[in-house]
């Protein structure tokens, strides 16, 4: 629980990032959300030609799937663009200097992530997909820019927090309409063999690249 001072909110521990630190957050961050933008984007095509094969079908179950198949298309598509507009963003907020050169380029924040992602992205049923999106990639990038919020400095930081806090805003929001509607069953066996192969790589952002290691 955050202690609430003069009526406001507070963070209880306000670190604040180093230029060096920023650099290699942001860097991270946008290649993250490219590549997820890419992949539900993809995921979203790929379930929207498969509702059009079955939309002259007199079938009712058939006409079922196609309806089912095209909303997974809808929130994913939703989910890829939104995360193509973080990625715009953060395009700007990239700390740039000879001395921050490695940094320059969008680069994943461990080299393994991004076999792991190729795993996880070539997950072929469309509603498995959607449920890897909302209950395993969402919340963790989500959580990511929480951190992101906590560990921030106002006086140093201020656009990377308003940054980060818009987008954690958005994404929950994304998370509660993807969920209504949907099943409250436990998570499928998609979503826990996504988790281990991602927690295999480090998770989407490894801790040392939240997190400065001299920090509590």
């Amino acid at each position: 629980m955050l202690p609430i001072v003069g009526g406001f909110v507070t963070a209880t521990a306000s670190y604040g990032y180093s230029l060096g630190q920023t650099a290699r957050l942001v860097c991270s961050l946008r290649w993250l959300c490219s590549r997820l933008s890419e992949m539900f984007e993809s995921w979203a095509a790929q379930a929207a030609t498969a509702a059009a094969e079955t939309d002259d079908s007199a079938d009712a179950a058939a006409n079922d799937a196609d309806a089912a198949g095209k909303a997974v298309a809808l929130e994913l598509r939703q989910l890829g663009r939104r995360l193509g507009d973080h990625r715009a963003v953060l395009n700007g907020l990239q700390p740039d200097s000879e001395r921050l050169a490695p940094w320059r380029e969008a680069a994943p924040a461990h080299p393994a992530l991004i076999a792991a992602l190729d795993t996880i992205a070539a997950t072929t049923d469309s509603s498995q997909r959607l449920d890897i999106a909302l209950e395993l990639l969402v919340p963790q990038l989500r959580n990511a820019y929480g951190q992101i919020c906590e560990r921030a400095a106002n006086h140093s930081d201020g656009a990377l927090i308003t940054t980060a806090e818009t987008f954690r805003s958005e994404l929950q929001r994304h998370y509660r309409i993807g969920r209504a509607g949907r099943s409250n069953e436990q998570r499928s066996s998609a979503v826990t063999e996504a988790e281990r192969t991602l927690a295999a790589a480090g998770g989407l952002i490894p801790s040392e690249v939240l997190c400065s290691p001299d920090w509590p």
